[in-house]
């Protein structure tokens, strides 16, 4: 029997008797005054959220130290091992394999100039749609409103728009992975129903002062808009982070496009033709592609807390309003 066994034998022991005392305490076998009893629960209901708490962190915690333990992993001793929540013998072999690919480097480049672009005019239009389809006065609101839906609820597939990217042009170039990434009807809805929680009278009284919407979007609109536009503009971030459809889309498959391909192709193409021996050894697929992992959540790792304070609130308003 292992050591982990025996731990996971010991953990669900003590669990067992925990929640045993817990259900003699609720259905008061030892007949405690109920003041006594109340304390007591109270205790015992702090230390179960506790609990729950640490169990939800280990359901994410454990697979992300996996796969860094596999990344620092030996190829070799991987290759006996498997995976593992130790590392049985370090090394760093996995980064300096994929950091040594010239294709990984540009991938990297690539994806963080094409990326922060998309985020940027994503927010910009997106923002703006938003804004305008948020005026239940304009003109053909409920219907612009449907069509949008209706795009949500029945699309035309990718063939259709290949083609267009064709004939005017932006197939096989670098603006073919910007344009058609900038919309995203979802996070135009996300937004619009933000937008229907600010108060008409905030828009009311800039207007009575002489402003018109321009200067009632940037003066009055955006500011109280800052959670829905920091966690709409991390989603389209991390989308396309993590894009490289795209890439087969609208790029040919020759040497010529593969400068511009963004890190998530490069690393589903080496992955694709890595194989697990090679000419000095054993190389292991798996701590290549933990490796991998690692090098490409960073960026998401070091923008999610600048906007976590806002995601709540905005996903949360953003999809109840309206």
């Amino acid at each position: 029997m292992t050591w982990f066994e025996i731990l996971l034998i010991v953990i669900a022991s003590g669990l067992v008797l925990f929640f045993a005392s817990y259900a003699m305490i609720a259905f008061n076998i030892f007949k405690m005054p109920i003041a006594v009893k109340s304390r007591i629960e109270r205790v015992f209901a702090a230390i179960s959220k506790g609990m729950l708490i640490a169990l939800a962190c280990l359901f994410f915690i454990i697979p992300i130290w996996t796969i860094i333990a596999a990344s620092f992993t030996d190829f070799k001793a991987f290759a006996r091992n498997g995976y593992s929540m130790w590392i049985p013998q370090f090394s760093i072999e996995g980064y300096r394999y994929v950091l040594s690919n010239k294709d990984i480097l540009r991938g990297l480049l690539n994806s963080v100039i094409v990326t922060p672009i998309v985020t940027v005019a994503s927010l910009i239009v997106n923002t703006l749609a938003a804004y305008v389809l948020s005026e239940k006065k304009m003109p053909g609101h409920a219907l612009l409103n449907k069509i949008f839906v209706f795009t949500m609820l029945f699309s035309t597939g990718m063939v259709p728009i290949v083609l267009v990217m064709r004939q005017i042009g932006m197939y096989d170039k670098a603006v073919a992975l910007v344009i058609p990434a900038i919309i995203n009807v979802y996070n135009i809805l996300l937004i619009r129903n933000y937008m229907y929680s600010i108060p008409e009278s905030l828009k009311e009284a800039a207007r009575i002062d002489g402003a018109g919407h321009i200067r009632v979007f940037i003066k009055v609109i955006l500011p109280v808009s800052v959670p829905i536009i920091a966690t709409t503009g991390m989603m389209a971030f991390v989308l396309k982070w993590n894009s490289y459809m795209d890439i087969l889309y609208y790029l040919s498959p020759g040497e010529e496009s593969r400068q511009f391909w963004t890190i998530q192709y490069v690393i589903m193409d080496m992955l694709m033709n890595l194989t697990n021996t090679g000419q000095n050894g054993v190389i292991s697929k798996y701590v290549i592609q933990s490796a991998t992992i690692i090098i490409t959540v960073i960026p998401l790792m070091v923008a999610f807390p600048f906007v976590q304070k806002y995601f709540e609130k905005g996903l949360t308003l953003g999809s109840t309003k309206g």
